[in-house]
């Protein structure tokens, strides 16, 4: 939806998205007050405590560090969820945080990761690798996005806080031969306007548009803004640059056996919109995503761990969501693919009970960057996220999908509702040995 969403496309792939549209991936971002919070499947997961760590050490900077930043996680949160005990959770913050009250797989999906020897624990704490039902930022089984929990409730009391809807910044001013920043130029309604700081200007405008806003105004890497004709004020190469996305290797299709999953032509009825209404439950309340279990890699644990520590890269997420009977061509637009495709695929399981098991790189190697792709603010920036260059990632994730079809095939909580893996090869990697390495690296290359 164009009020909604940016519609951002990357550019073509050269190692990843070769079963996509023109070898492109939909880039989806918000447009409206909240963001991407609009869009998203409304999960609340923190990073590792590693992560947090790592960002210190890197920055050289404490602050940034997990302890120093539990503090304002907890200032945030007003948490209705399971994992009550241990301080890693606030109550009377804005952002709230509940479970699903629609998540029927999560049971067989917990049950199977103990069996294979993982155990249930709150993600949103210290753990080494666990599984868990998500926490999402959802309010009576509502979506609870930026909007609603930071700015709604303040929007018309603030005095010192002025919002312009419809607006586009169009580039931050400086003055002076130190550049200092002292206001932004805009458009309103195909007008220009100038606002003008008191004291600081803040750019927060997320990982596409940080990087555009930047450009725009002449801070950015020097030989591409003097190619589209704007006085660069600062070479700076790392703007834009550096760009990570955590790739999905989307496992399945897996049919049941039984009507675990909310099938649209078969369980759409008024009693569920009733409820929904009523008291936010039911499967309408549900986001598709029900849980996850993060884990580590054998490339993690190989290289990168240090010794006795455990510090997962590797996510698995459980997507309830099945192959309704226009299914086929809805997946299609979901994830770009080209219709043919997704009809050849799809169509054997459309309108069974089914699910699938996402194997994502939570760190990847690979890197891409932002770039503009005119001076007009207008335009939509270059984005080229270089999926997959890096051989690790197919690994990483391949060890997943791997791991996903094991959890599935060859546990009891699974096998006691009949599941199993789709036998319908991907269209585009049907000539190599079905379940192969060289299969799987086919699958996750082409349907990126």
């Amino acid at each position: 939806s164009p009020q909604l969403d940016w519609r951002y496309l990357t550019t073509s792939q050269k190692h990843s998205c070769l079963s996509l549209k023109d070898q492109k991936s939909l880039w989806p971002r918000g447009k409206a007050l909240g963001g991407t919070s609009n869009l998203n499947f409304m999960v609340y997961i923190r990073g590792h405590p590693f992560d947090y760590d790592n960002w210190a050490y890197l920055t050289g900077d404490d602050r940034w560090n997990y302890k120093n930043l539990l503090p304002y996680f907890l200032r945030s949160e007003n948490y209705n969820g399971p994992y009550e005990d241990g301080g890693y959770h606030g109550h009377g913050g804005p952002l709230n945080i509940e479970v699903d009250s629609y998540n029927p797989l999560t049971k067989y999906f917990l049950e199977a990761a103990q069996e294979m020897g993982y155990p249930r624990r709150d993600l949103n704490a210290p753990y080494n690798e666990a599984f868990s039902e998500f926490d999402y930022t959802k309010k009576n089984g509502r979506r609870w996005g930026s909007y609603q929990a930071f700015i709604q409730s303040i929007r018309k009391t603030r005095k010192n806080l002025t919002i312009r809807k419809y607006a586009l910044v169009s580039r931050v001013l400086f003055k002076g031969s130190n550049n200092v920043a002292h206001g932004v130029e805009y458009e309103h309604h195909y007008r220009r306007y100038i606002a003008r700081a008191k004291n600081e200007v803040i750019i927060s405008a997320g990982t596409v548009a940080s990087p555009k806003i930047l450009m725009q105004s002449g801070i950015g890497p020097q030989y591409h803004l003097s190619a589209l004709g704007i006085n660069p004020l600062v070479n700076s190469p790392a703007v834009g640059a550096n760009l990570q996305d955590h790739v999905i290797g989307f496992t399945g299709p897996f049919t049941i056996e039984a009507p675990l999953t909310f099938l649209i032509d078969r369980d759409t009825s008024p009693k569920h919109f009733i409820k929904f209404m009523q008291s936010g439950q039911g499967p309408l309340s549900a986001s598709g995503v029900q849980s996850c279990g993060l884990v580590a890699s054998n490339f993690s644990k190989q290289y990168l761990n240090p010794p006795d520590t455990i510090w997962p890269d590797l996510q698995l997420i459980l997507f309830g969501i099945p192959v309704h009977k226009q299914g086929p061509a809805l997946f299609g637009t979901l994830f770009h693919l080209k219709p043919d495709v997704a009809e050849r695929f799809y169509r054997p399981v459309a309108g069974k009970d089914s699910f699938h098991i996402m194997s994502i790189a939570a760190r990847p190697k690979s890197r891409g960057k932002v770039l503009l792709g005119s001076k007009n603010p207008r335009d939509p920036p270059v984005i080229d996220p270089n999926y997959l260059s890096e051989k690790d990632d197919v690994e990483i994730i391949k060890e997943g999908m791997k791991k996903a079809v094991h959890m599935v095939e060859n546990t009891k909580a699974f096998q006691s509702i009949g599941a199993k893996l789709s036998d319908t090869p991907f269209p585009s990697c049907a000539h190599l040995e079905f379940r192969s390495d060289p299969y799987w690296e086919c699958y996750i290359r082409e349907y990126t």
